[in-house]
This record gives structure tokens, C-alpha cells and sequence, in this order.
């Protein structure tokens, strides 16, 4: 299996996933949605504050409720290579991608369009007639470590952040 079909069935595990967890949500709670987005407090440490809830009820009070998926995707390490950046993938979980970067850690500023594309916080991008957003549900940057949850997102915004830090100068990274 190629790294493109690993990020694919990746998404496709998890969202199918998701979209199990919704249904249910939305049996349990009269009044909810899915992927509620929030500005959080400057304490939070999320990239501008910006996170998305899987699902947001408010039956009796509002209540923020994440899956944990039950499945992921398992194989043995591998490492890929994209232009100059040479990357070891150890797991690829889709909710919970971490790149740790060797190197210099790159500036909050260099993920801005990046972030305006995929968490979409003005929902400019956003299809409603589909069934989810497509977008991350937060991103984190924490020195060299880079946490994604990738939420809905296509393997495209995975792919466009490989792009973004190998267009950084990043030589290498770690993908788990």
C-alpha cells in the first residue's frame, strides 16, 4: 500500500466512523448539530482559539461531545519523500495527527493560509448541502510538533501542510 491510499483509508476509516457518531448524537438530542465551531480563550493554546466540536447538543444546557474512533489504521512505519522533506510515518491517525519537525520551528504565520482554507473560520468555503464541513477541527502548534485534527477534511489539507512545511525549508519530519 502506497502512502496515498494509507492517508485515504485513514480519512475514510475515521469519517466513516463519524458519521456513525453523528447518527447517533442526533438520536439521543432533540436539539444539536455536528461540527460546531467555538472561539475559545486565549488559554486554550489552538491555533487563533479556533476549535470544532464533533457535536454540540443543547437539550438541557450545552454539551460538547468527541468520538473516540474504535478502529485505526495500523501498518508498520514507513518513510515517504516529498521534494527536499523526508518524512517518517509511525501512525496516521486522522483525528489526531501529530508532525514533529526537525529543525526550526516554524513561525504561527506560516500556517495562516493554510488554517483560513481548512478550518474555514468564516465559513467561506463551506458546502452546505454536504452532509459535513470538509474542514479540520483544530490545529495546534506546540514548538516543533504540529497537532491536526483532521475532522472531515479531505487528504488534501493533509497533503497541502506537507506542501507547506516542505516549502518552509523543513528537511525532515515524523509523522505519528
Amino acid at each position: 500500500m502506497d502512502f496515498e491510499d494509507l492517508m485515504e483509508l485513514s480519512r475514510d476509516s475515521y469519517v466513516s466512523q463519524f458519521a456513525s457518531f453523528i447518527e447517533k448524537q442526533q438520536a439521543l438530542h432533540d436539539k444539536g448539530s455536528a461540527e460546531v465551531k467555538f472561539q475559545l480563550s486565549d488559554h486554550s493554546g489552538l491555533y487563533r482559539q479556533f476549535y470544532c466540536a464533533d457535536y454540540a447538543s443543547n437539550d438541557d444546557g450545552v454539551q460538547i461531545v468527541e468520538m473516540t474512533p474504535d478502529e485505526e489504521v495500523s501498518f508498520d512505519s514507513i518513510s515517504v519523500s516529498l521534494g527536499e522533506l523526508e518524512m517518517t510515518v509511525q501512525r496516521l491517525n486522522w483525528h489526531d495527527v501529530t508532525l514533529t519537525l526537525e529543525g526550526e520551528a516554524l513561525p504561527p504565520e506560516a500556517f495562516a493560509e493554510w488554517f483560513e482554507t481548512w478550518f474555514d473560520p468564516d465559513e467561506t468555503n463551506t458546502d452546505w448541502d454536504s452532509k459535513f464541513s470538509s474542514h479540520v477541527h483544530s490545529l495546534l502548534l506546540d514548538g516543533h510538533d504540529i497537532h491536526v485534527d483532521f475532522g472531515t477534511a479531505p487528504v488534501e489539507a493533509l497533503v497541502e501542510l506537507f506542501v507547506l512545511i516542505e516549502g518552509a525549508g523543513v528537511k525532515a519530519a515524523t509523522v505519528s
